[in-house]
């Protein structure tokens, strides 16, 4: 059976092997546990006192896939915000989605300590192995990525700023969009209606 998720004004459907696709930051454990991890850090240096916010993050959605394994996958639309996103363009989206991948994995690893039931935690947590790479996946979608050839540089750029990132990790990265050709074993991906507009 296959799951269709909306993110971002975009359809992701995975196909029937998946075993599991589910909206992770939506869902009622992390709401009520990781999510509330949050407050502020204050550090002192010399006579100053500087307060630090923190939070816990999370990507979009999780999945499990027979062949694949654990996929955490992340969708950003800067359509149509070109200006206020242009300095995440340039690096900054890696270590956002970076710190969700983070946050994301504790989250997965405590629900599974718990035994949630919302969704297969002990199965996703099993599918960290060290012969099976966790899959993340930055799907952006950006006013600058109108040219194919343009769209691929800028696509493979912010895919090494991730792989750094998360190279703690065995972890297969991949930075997509509509605009070039689609890289994830059963899953389709398309814009609704309003896609792209603000």
């Amino acid at each position: 059976m296959s799951t269709s998720l909306i993110v971002e004004k975009q359809r992701f459907e995975f196909g029937e092997r998946w075993s599991a696709a589910f909206k992770y930051d939506e869902s009622t454990f992390y709401r009520q546990g990781p999510e509330r991890l949050k407050g502020d850090l204050d550090e002192r240096s010399g006579s100053e006192t500087k307060s630090f916010p923190q939070a816990t993050r999370a990507m979009d959605v999780v999945g499990l896939h027979a062949d694949v394994g654990l996929l955490l996958l992340e969708a950003k639309d800067f359509r149509g915000h070109r200006i206020e996103n242009k300095h995440r363009m340039s690096g900054q989206v890696s270590l956002e989605v970076a710190l969700k991948v983070r946050d994301t994995l504790a989250g997965l690893l405590g629900a599974a300590s718990k035994a949630e039931s919302e969704f297969p935690s002990d199965s996703l947590v099993s599918a960290l192995k060290p012969n099976q790479p966790l899959t993340v996946v930055l799907w952006l979608e950006d006013d600058t990525l109108s040219d194919e050839k343009k769209a691929k540089a800028t696509l493979n750029q912010l895919n090494s700023l991730l792989k750094v990132k998360l190279s703690w990790l065995n972890v297969r990265t991949l930075v997509q969009s509509s605009r070039a050709p689609q890289k994830v074993r059963d899953l389709v991906v398309t814009n609704l209606i309003g896609a792209g507009q603000s």
